[in-house]
């Protein structure tokens, strides 16, 4: 489908925002491609062609974000964005005891606030348009929470809620909201979570053994074994292009079986699988 509508596609520099930029222009789009730093989004306009817009842009920083709007503003000239995909995030490992609150608040910072600020920045335009898309970057862990992976997870199950009562609130302004669920996706997003494991791996921590083996099941049956970010590009251009969108997507497929096994199993036995699953059983 061609569709010359302007999109902003946040922490588009690298893994699956990358790829969600690069498949909406491909597909026609304008996409506005954020990044924390011009390096990351350096090439994004030699593959994708001139209907990417290098943007810079903190999502964590207000006065960022109004710069950037700015900016945007200036290349739609007088138009406004039709859809953001709210992309950018990070994500932080380690056992609920163990993690540090300066940790706990950098990854609230950047799933949940991040994401408000850029969300409050644009619906303005979207109502007097009287149209727009937000699409919200979730994950199966905001379903789903697997162990020592509760911070990640906790900022996931606030973007669900927040997404359900934003739905609610701005549908009589005819702006629709979506959320896309990834599973594990082929991107380095797996190992800056392995790295958040090292510190809890080492002599003397409480939960060591156990995450060595939940280490080594996340390292060999999680992001590098898993499709590329593709697939959830799809789904993006889903929630875009759809006459009614759904509330909830997920990519790939097969992840709607966690979903299922989430949402119909007794929590015990889900316990259970995911132990079992994930080696600390």
């Amino acid at each position: 489908m061609t569709d010359c509508r302007a999109v902003l596609v946040t922490g588009a520099g690298s893994g699956i925002g990358r790829a969600i930029a690069l498949h909406l222009a491909g597909q026609g789009f304008t996409v506005f491609a954020v990044g924390r730093t011009a390096a990351t989004l350096a090439d994004l306009t030699g593959e994708g062609g001139e209907r990417i817009i290098p943007v810079t842009m903190d999502v964590t920083d207000e006065g960022s974000v109004a710069g950037a709007m700015t900016q945007i503003a200036s290349h739609l000239d007088g138009g406004s964005l039709y859809a953001v995909v709210n992309n950018a995030g990070i994500s932080v490992t380690g056992p609920i005891e163990r993690v540090p609150d300066a940790d706990w608040r950098a990854q609230f910072d950047t799933n949940v606030f991040g994401m408000m600020n850029v969300t409050r920045a644009v619906l303005p335009q979207m109502r007097a348009a009287g149209e727009g898309r937000v699409v919200n970057i979730s994950s199966v862990t905001g379903r789903l929470a697997p162990p020592f992976m509760g911070v990640y997870a906790a900022s996931k199950h606030a973007v669900e809620g927040l997404s359900d009562a934003l739905r609610r609130e701005v549908k009589q302004f005819g702006i629709k909201v979506s959320v896309i669920r990834p599973g594990f996706v082929n991107t380095g997003f797996g190992d800056q979570e392995q790295a958040g494991l090292e510190p809890y791996m080492q002599e003397g921590e409480p939960y060591r053994d156990s995450l060595i083996k939940f280490s080594r099941w996340h390292h060999d049956k999680g992001h590098k074994a898993a499709p590329p970010p593709h697939c959830v590009a799809v789904e993006v251009e889903r929630a875009l292009t759809d006459k009614s969108p759904r509330t909830r997507y997920s990519a790939p497929r097969k992840a709607l079986w966690l979903i299922a096994a989430r949402n119909f199993l007794p929590a015990p036995l889900v316990d259970a699988v995911t132990a079992r699953i994930t080696g600390i059983s």
